[in-house]
């Protein structure tokens, strides 16, 4: 989305941009006999697929996903939820950030990997003031030139900012001697509010690991996996007070630092 966000939450509390993003919280699996059928430990997750992180393989896996919406200020999250491995983030983007709103925050920017990409998420950003930053699939229209920009016999037109009322970007001719010397490109997936080829997208986008940081801490140092418990309601209050836990010592924190001071 555009500038950084300014997130207004309890105490005043001012943040930067909020983006979406999945992480995978794995459920072991327990084969049946030998010679019969495959039987799980749990029966309300399911299959799904990880994309390769560092040294960990990529590929299919039995189990959960966790969907949140990270402040990247502060590594902290702000919403979540869990669904079994095969249910698509998309279905889910939206709820995140509305449960981000409700909870008082104000985002100005949703920053997402290619996962995310669509016309319907883009245009519901839109929508509620929202500046995308989500990373393009590499689509047919894509291949075929659907991102560029204008350009004359001068070279590529510079952008030249943006409306976000009437969701439109303003791009000039680098010499202004052309007529017009400037025009006015409808946002939309393949051409965003903030341009992807712009310092300003590619700085918010490198904030998106804040989320991989805050679901390693989780993971590794609050306790979220290895998950020892079965079923879905189960898995979510274990991930629940794993969240509340981190965000209850935040707070803690901060409270200390403001009584000192």
């Amino acid at each position: 989305m555009d500038a950084p966000v300014d997130v207004v939450g309890a105490g005043q509390r001012s943040a930067e941009p909020v983006r979406a993003a999945p992480s995978v919280a794995v459920a072991r699996s327990a084969a049946g006999d030998r010679g019969g059928p495959r039987q799980f430990s749990d029966p309300n997750a399911s299959w799904g697929h990880r994309s390769a992180i560092s040294t960990r393989k990529g590929g299919g896996f039995y189990g959960y996903k966790i969907h949140a919406a990270v402040d990247v200020a502060t590594d902290l999250p702000l919403a979540w939820t869990v669904q079994p491995a095969k249910e698509s983030e998309h279905n889910f983007a939206r709820m995140l950030v509305t449960k981000t709103m409700r909870h008082g925050f104000n985002p100005r920017t949703l920053i997402a990997d290619k996962g995310y990409d669509g016309d319907p998420l883009q245009r519901w950003c839109m929508d509620e003031g929202i500046a995308p930053v989500i990373a393009l699939k590499d689509t047919a229209t894509v291949r075929r030139g659907g991102t560029e920009t204008p350009c004359c016999e001068h070279g590529q037109w510079v952008f030249s900012g943006a409306d976000y009322k009437r969701k439109a970007t303003k791009w000039r001719c680098p010499t202004g001697v052309c007529t017009p010397a400037s025009v006015w490109i409808k946002a939309d997936r393949l051409h965003p509010l903030i341009p992807r080829e712009s310092k300003r997208f590619k700085d918010l986008y490198r904030s998106r690991g804040a989320v991989e940081r805050e679901f390693g801490r989780l993971k590794h140092e609050w306790a979220l996996l290895p998950l020892r418990v079965r079923g879905i309601e189960r898995v979510r209050l274990h991930a629940d007070l794993t969240i509340l836990a981190k965000l209850t010592c935040a707070l803690a924190r901060t409270r200390t630092v403001a009584v000192a001071a």
